[in-house]
């Protein structure tokens, strides 16, 4: 019984001892466990930091994200080559571009009302414009322009439409990009509209000179000063008055003037100068 006793008081022992043992262990442990729960946050974020850094590198050097191909759609009188170049995007990295600033440097080309830009993989660029409608077609001193309703000078290309002609018999010369006077593009569209309606004359073309306004020369017939637009339907009841005179009376005008409100006049043609009497030759005798 006593050396039973004895071997159970040993064996308690030991595991005191190794309890002893297992608990300095554990204790030696835990700051090492700390430090390293307190290292985990930077080390992820430096991980994701590198692996960051290395897509950026890869999104900017992948030839996969690199602009290949511009293709424009909605152009007429705007050359396909003159759109990407005013772009310059080809072989720029599609993730770094921004489409507003890609439509506005089309809008800068003054063919272009506006302009739509899409970006999708792989390296693709997709511009979509919306050119200018022709209103007008401007015979300035330097050349002939389009103009739009705006009054924006646009183009010097041929219309492929028949639109209204406009001389300009004094002004300057102008620049693609610029403005002709509003109030002759109102006076001349108005007329365009109102003549055939309410005078029954369709104006082969509109002249329109500083100091004397937008004029009608009718072929065959009287040029009529309409000078601005304002009180138009006035003067074309006053152009209707002359008209009726001058059929009444036979008589064909030269000049008709409704640029003065309440005063319309009219110039008749200067009469032909009298036949020359034939001389009668002296004979001699």
């Amino acid at each position: 019984m006593k050396d039973h006793a004895v071997s159970r008081r040993r064996k308690s022992n030991r595991r005191t001892i190794r309890s002893a043992s297992g608990a300095g262990s554990a204790s030696r442990r835990l700051p090492s466990l700390k430090r390293a729960v307190r290292l985990l946050p930077p080390l992820v974020y430096l991980s994701v930091l590198i692996l960051a850094s290395w897509l950026l590198y890869y999104s900017v050097n992948y030839s996969y994200f690199t602009v290949r191909e511009i293709s424009v759609t909605g152009n007429r009188l705007l050359d396909a080559e003159q759109a990407r170049q005013a772009v310059g995007a080809l072989g720029q990295n599609l993730l770094l571009l921004k489409t507003p600033e890609i439509e506005q440097s089309l809008q800068r080309v003054s063919v272009v009302e506006s302009a739509q830009a899409d970006l999708s993989l792989p390296g693709q660029l997709e511009v979509t414009v919306k050119e200018r409608t022709p209103v007008l077609r401007w015979q300035a001193r330097d050349g002939s322009f389009l103009v739009d309703r705006e009054g924006v000078v646009f183009s010097r290309e041929a219309p492929r439409t028949a639109v209204t002609l406009v001389r300009d018999l004094n002004g300057p010369s102008l620049d693609l990009g610029s403005r002709v006077d509003a109030g002759v593009l109102s006076t001349v569209t108005t007329l365009e509209k109102l003549l055939p309606e309410q005078a029954g004359l369709r104006p082969p073309l509109f002249d329109y000179a500083r100091g004397t306004g937008v004029s009608v020369p009718f072929e065959g017939g009287p040029r009529v000063l309409f000078g601005d637009a304002e009180d138009l339907d006035s003067k074309l009841a006053a152009l209707a008055s002359i008209q009726q005179h001058l059929d009444t009376t036979k008589a064909r005008a030269e000049v008709i003037d409704l640029r003065f409100r309440g005063r319309p006049t009219y110039v008749l043609p200067p009469p032909p100068p009298p036949a020359k009497q034939p001389v009668a030759s002296q004979v001699r005798r």
